[in-house]
């Protein structure tokens, strides 16, 4: 049964502009319970405008996911080994809603997006926040017959994938940052978190999960950088800033096919060949090449200069000791001369 708040985001989708009082006979609910949903919708990042008198509006329209039209757009690969595609409007968080699901068979894959994360979950335990209506946020499971040998460099290879996505649709300038972003410009346009379940000798079921910002409204980008988050980038403003015109990407349904269809090349090529499939791709997009940082490692900071990826997708950092590799841990990047 769709929410009020689902119901009235599709109202506004269209971009026109909607009186309150008209709202209310579509939705049938009162003018109070309109702006009560309105203000449910602005906690959720979306940007509305309103005006005495006029009425409610969204600055641009709004395409929302639909599962038919992602699956119309999948390719036969992806299509053949997809048990389930769930589109949701709001979950905690789509990689917890997989892991509550059955495990899929070895090379089966089961996916869900979500129109809006309640509790999104980044690396170490940080929040994801994505707008409502306005992000990609979609896991996958996958099952491996066993563990794989390169099993802690997978979200490095997702990352190529998303980066493959982006790239595609136009965010030209997107690059690579250690170990499971995607930026423009230092900016962060996607993130990658991975959990796996299994045995040793094993099943292995990994949970993909990826958040991807299709667009950014104002009440988003505020909210995240209030959270002290990356300052973050969309795909609309990367294709704007790459070809000088305000023409919209591939539609927002396209994306998420595209980034589907993508993900389960990823998951073929890293099961046959593991992280070497990607090392030379990955250093070709590497962000953070040659740049002075600062990584933090259980809490101990390590000032430096990065030096790439090794063959096995450990950070390489240059230090006054020598070049420290790094399996795991966080990257500030340092301005040049600190």
């Amino acid at each position: 049964m769709p929410t009020t708040q689902e119901k009235l985001l599709r109202l506004l989708a269209d971009g026109a502009v909607h009186s309150g009082t008209g709202l209310a006979t579509q939705l049938g609910i009162t003018r109070a319970a309109v702006w009560k949903s309105i203000r449910q919708l602005e906690d959720a990042g979306v940007t509305i405008s309103a005006q005495t008198g006029k009425g409610y509006w969204l600055n641009e329209p709004l395409e929302l996911l639909d599962a038919t039209l992602i699956s119309a757009a999948l390719d036969n690969t992806a299509r053949q080994r997809i048990d389930a595609l769930e589109v949701l409007w709001q979950v905690g968080s789509t990689s917890d809603h997989l892991l509550q699901a059955p495990a899929v068979s070895p090379g089966r894959s089961r996916v869900c997006l979500a129109e809006f994360q309640t509790d999104g979950r980044g690396r170490r335990g940080r929040e994801w926040f994505a707008a409502a209506g306005h992000s990609i946020c979609l896991s996958l499971s996958w099952s491996f017959q066993s563990s794989p040998q390169q099993l802690a460099s997978l979200g490095l290879a997702v990352g190529a994938g998303v980066l493959r996505t982006a790239q595609a649709a136009g965010a030209t300038a997107a690059q690579l940052k250690w170990p499971n972003d995607v930026v423009v410009n230092g900016n962060k346009l996607a993130g990658v978190l991975i959990d796996v379940q299994g045995e040793a000798g094993g099943p292995m079921r990994a949970i993909i999960g990826v958040g991807l910002n299709y667009s950014l409204p104002a009440n988003a980008e505020r909210q995240i950088e209030a959270a002290g988050g990356l300052r973050p980038a969309s795909l609309v403003d990367a294709y704007v800033d790459a070809h000088a015109e305000r023409h919209p990407p591939l539609s927002r349904n396209a994306v998420a096919a595209a980034l589907i269809n993508e993900l389960h090349n990823v998951m073929a090529e890293f099961s046959a060949r593991g992280f070497s499939a990607f090392a030379a791709e990955w250093r070709a997009a590497d962000y953070l090449q040659a740049k002075p940082v600062t990584v933090t490692v259980d809490g101990v900071e390590h000032r430096g200069v990065v030096r790439g990826i090794a063959a096995d997708g450990r950070l390489q950092l240059e230090t006054d000791g020598g070049i420290l590799h790094v399996m795991s841990g966080d990257v500030r990047v340092r301005p040049a001369g600190r």
